[in-house]
């Protein structure tokens, strides 16, 4: 159970402006359609404000020029961010015991850090590092010569493959795979021919990598994860992808093989990028869309094949008028032939 906070002290700690009662007692954070007596709601913008007045919370956290006079405000600039910060205060990330757990298989010549935490059922392979810090939930594998890096989280059912290369304060989710064998085959004439996949991955710092998401390995050198990207789950990224810093990777989106994605780039859910694209720095891209092209820097993209999103209005306004279109078509062609048959009349 969270401790009961005054609205003041929540003010203080997160660095927010307050309107009403300091002394207001808030017990929890909550959403709007759940919130109860004493929780804290986000308001963020004025299309809030109808189901705001139905509801029972004590006080809100708002931008500062939204109107809200029925209840105790904190403002704050980026309202999304101090809601993030006042959920950290009441629900705390939890904290683990080191110590390796007495049916984890750790390697005779793995190094594991005194003070990480290695779960129950955990294998660490030979030549493999785990630093500082690092939380390794139950069933997680980590393979040869691979290494997890300071204050890293690796949550139930991970598998980390040789060699693979986690940076500090990286947070992965349940069922990701990373450094399975990329998808390389040559037909030899009779069958499909495998190419040894011995390359690796590599993921930066404060990478955040959702469940289920498959990272493969480079047929040589390196797929390549920037610091401070978030991939959420069920991305597939495949051999020898750069991902440059800070970008943001919805839910099933696909990057093909040795695709380069800039820094601060967002793939939205479900789209795919062909293979050795080049997608410039801050694009983006919508969900279901396909790039098929060299995408310039700071581009928006939208559509199969992914155009620039006004064009892509254009085009779907333009295909919501073609039952008419056609309709009007068939009209036009049939003029056209009672035109022909009476001219031939005509002529005869």
């Amino acid at each position: 159970m969270s401790p009961v906070r005054t609205l003041g002290e929540i003010a203080r700690l997160i660095g927010a402006g307050l309107e009403g009662d300091p002394s207001t007692p808030i017990r929890d954070v909550s959403s709007l359609e759940r919130a109860e007596e004493g929780t804290l709601v986000l308001v963020a913008e004025a299309s809030y404000l109808s189901r705001l007045a139905q509801s029972p919370a004590a006080a809100v956290i708002a931008p500062p020029n939204l109107a809200i006079a029925d209840r105790p405000v904190l403002r704050a600039k980026n309202p999304r961010l101090a809601f993030a910060a006042v959920l950290e205060l009441f629900h705390p990330p939890p904290t683990f015991p080191p110590g390796i757990a007495p049916s984890a298989l750790i390697a005779p010549d793995a190094t594991v850090h005194p003070k990480a935490t290695i779960s129950s059922f955990v294998v660490v392979e030979s030549g493999a590092v785990i630093e500082a810090e690092v939380v390794l939930a139950p069933f997680v594998y980590v393979g040869p010569r691979a290494r997890i890096g300071e204050g890293s989280r690796v949550h139930a059912n991970v598998t980390i493959q040789a060699d693979v290369r986690v940076g500090r304060r990286c947070l992965i989710h349940p069922g990701a795979v990373l450094g399975a064998d990329g998808f390389g085959f040559v037909f030899d004439g009779e069958s499909h021919r495998k190419v040894p996949q011995v390359g690796t991955v590599v993921i930066e710092d404060d990478v955040e990598i959702g469940a289920n998401v498959c990272i493969d390995r480079a047929t040589v050198g390196e797929t390549l994860v920037g610091r401070g990207t978030k991939i959420d789950n069920l991305v597939q990224i495949a051999h020898n992808v750069v991902i440059g810093e800070r970008s943001i990777l919805v839910a099933q989106a696909g990057i093909a093989g040795s695709s380069r994605i800039g820094r601060d780039v967002v793939l939205g859910p479900q789209s795919g990028v062909m293979d050795h694209m080049i997608i410039g720095a801050g694009s983006q891209v919508a969900g279901q869309s396909a790039v098929i092209r060299d995408v310039p820097p700071g581009a928006k993209l939208a559509g199969s094949p992914a155009r620039p999103f006004d064009e892509e209005l254009r085009v779907i306004a333009a295909l919501g008028r073609l039952p008419q279109l056609l309709k009007t078509v068939r009209i036009l062609e049939k003029r056209l032939e009672a035109l022909e048959t009476r001219l031939g009349e005509v002529r005869d």
